[in-house]
C-alpha cells in the first residue's frame, strides 16, 4: 500500500507543469550602485511601515554582506538583491527592436547597470507564495529603491519594462495594489 502511494505521489509530481520560474523586478541604473544596508533598511521600512531592525520584530530585517549576499526579510518573504555593474542585456539592436515606446527605447540606452530583486522563496521547498503577493512584496522594495538614479523597472517573467517617468512608480503601485495581473 505504501509502495502504491509512493508511486502516485511520484507520478503527480512527474505530471506537474513545467518547473516555476523565479519572480523578479530589476532595477535598471543610469550608473552602477550598490545599495547599501542602511538603503536597504530604509526601503523596506518605508515599504511595510515597519522597522527593519529584527528588534521589534524578528521578521523583519536586512542582512547585507557588503560582497556576497543582501537579503531583505519582510514578514514570510525574503528578498534577494544582487547589484551589477553592467547592462541588462548587450544585445542593444534586439532588444531596442522589441521596445514599442520611444520612452522605454529612451530608458534602455541610458542604463549601464542593474539590480536584480529576486523572490529567495522560490528557492525553498515550501509551498509556493501566489504571484501577486510575490510580486507586491518586490514592488514595494523597488518603489522605494527608485531614485533619479533609476532609468526604468523590468519584471522579466511578465514582460515589462516601465520607464522612470512616472509609469515605473504608477506601475508598482498596481502591483502593490494587486490591480496589476501578475498570472502567468
Amino acid at each position: 500500500m505504501k509502495l502504491v502511494q509512493r508511486f502516485k505521489n511520484l507520478l503527480a509530481m512527474a505530471l506537474r507543469s513545467e518547473p516555476e520560474e523565479m519572480r523578479s523586478i530589476v532595477v535598471m541604473q543610469r550608473k552602477a550602485h550598490r545599495f547599501s544596508e542602511d538603503e536597504l533598511r530604509a526601503a523596506g521600512e518605508l515599504g511595510w511601515s515597519k522597522k527593519f531592525d529584527g528588534k521589534e520584530d524578528p521578521m523583519y530585517f536586512v542582512s547585507a554582506d557588503s560582497a556576497a549576499l543582501n537579503v531583505i526579510k519582510a514578514g514570510p518573504h525574503i528578498i534577494q538583491v544582487t547589484s551589477f555593474p553592467m547592462r541588462y542585456a548587450e544585445d542593444d539592436k534586439y532588444v531596442l527592436s522589441q521596445l514599442p515606446q520611444p520612452e522605454q527605447k529612451k530608458a534602455w540606452a541610458e542604463h549601464h547597470a542593474c539590480t536584480f530583486l529576486e523572490f529567495f522563496n522560490d528557492f525553498s521547498g515550501e509551498k509556493r507564495i501566489p504571484d501577486a503577493e510575490a510580486y507586491a512584496s518586490l514592488a514595494k522594495l523597488a518603489l522605494h529603491l527608485g531614485d533619479p538614479n533609476c532609468a526604468a523597472i523590468i519584471v522579466p517573467a511578465k514582460n515589462i519594462m516601465m520607464p522612470n517617468d512616472g509609469a515605473a512608480e504608477q506601475g508598482l503601485r498596481l502591483i502593490i495594489n494587486k490591480e496589476l495581473s501578475m498570472k502567468r
